[in-house]
């Protein structure tokens, strides 16, 4: 697959085990047990920029995280970004986070996993409220849901409707169940909905875990033109997703991920935008 030079990575993970404590890592099979920069060039140094997104370490080590990624991501080059953790949804220790994030210039981005949280919380007046917090922080919000939460996150977007919010991973889409299923035209749907609201974008990424056994890129071809087509490309942004994707028998490799998205994406303009300009005006970042 020809690659299509110079990309911004708009989702990547680093961890370190030894040095913060991962519940969900505890539990999981064939991930390594730290993952760095220095892991990432063994693979390939085609990125121009890196986006950390929090690993979902402990809540109370989420601010050393964030730090200690920041270094990484400044590391690598100009240009990237930290996606911290921030107790979203707790209204007396939010402010106190947030202002300690802010001592970190990196720092561009807030995410609170949902994607195993009851709809009751993605509809809470809390969740609303925090939202409301981290975009008067000028701070975006990376929601990751899986695509059954989608409806209760366009109901808590439109309860918090300032700031960018981008969707993780295309919001989980049933890959496996395939293209014109049932469920996948239920995701279909609410993606053009979610889309269709103003500050919202997207990252294609991460659907090595949504995908049946078998060639991942044929499987996710048409979830990636739909989000394309709904968000457009000045709202897509690339992202590897690395180092979990990377742990799935059929995952691609790493650049072969971004010439797929770019490949999509059409013309070098648009190219341009969804692996480089999107994710650089969504963080705030130059590069």
């Amino acid at each position: 697959m020809e690659h299509t030079g110079r990309f911004i990575d708009a989702h990547i993970h680093f961890w370190d085990r030894a040095t913060f404590r991962y519940p969900w890592l505890e539990e999981a099979d064939g991930l390594p047990f730290r993952f760095t920069p220095e892991d990432l060039r063994r693979r390939s140094d085609s990125a121009a920029a890196l986006v950390f997104v929090q690993a979902d370490c402990v809540a109370d080590q989420g601010v050393a995280e964030a730090t200690w990624a920041a270094e990484h991501v400044r590391s690598w080059g100009p240009g990237g970004a930290v996606v911290a953790f921030a107790p979203v949804d707790d209204v007396d220790r939010l402010p106190s986070v947030l202002e300690q994030l802010g001592t970190v210039p990196e720092v561009t981005g807030i995410r609170r996993l949902l994607q195993d949280e009851p709809d009751d919380l993605l509809r809470s007046t809390a969740l609303a409220a925090g939202l409301r917090r981290v975009a008067e922080a000028g701070l975006t919000f990376d929601a990751c849901v899986r695509h059954g939460q989608l409806p209760a996150l366009i109901a808590l977007r439109r309860a918090a409707p300032d700031g960018e919010l981008v969707l993780d991973h295309l919001g989980k889409p049933p890959v496996a169940a395939g293209w014109g299923t049932p469920v996948a035209e239920a995701w279909h749907g609410a993606i053009r909905e979610l889309a269709a609201l103003p500050r919202t974008s997207v990252k294609l990424s991460g659907l090595a875990l949504e995908a049946a056994p078998g060639p991942l890129l044929e499987q996710a071809r048409p979830f990636v033109t739909a989000a394309l087509e709904a968000f457009g490309p000045d709202r897509s942004m690339a992202g590897s997703d690395f180092p979990v994707s990377a742990a799935t028998p059929d995952a691609v490799p790493y650049d072969d991920w971004f010439a797929f998205v770019g490949e999509l994406a059409g013309s070098p303009a648009d190219r341009d935008a969804v692996l480089r300009g999107t994710a650089l005006r969504v963080y705030g970042r130059r590069a």
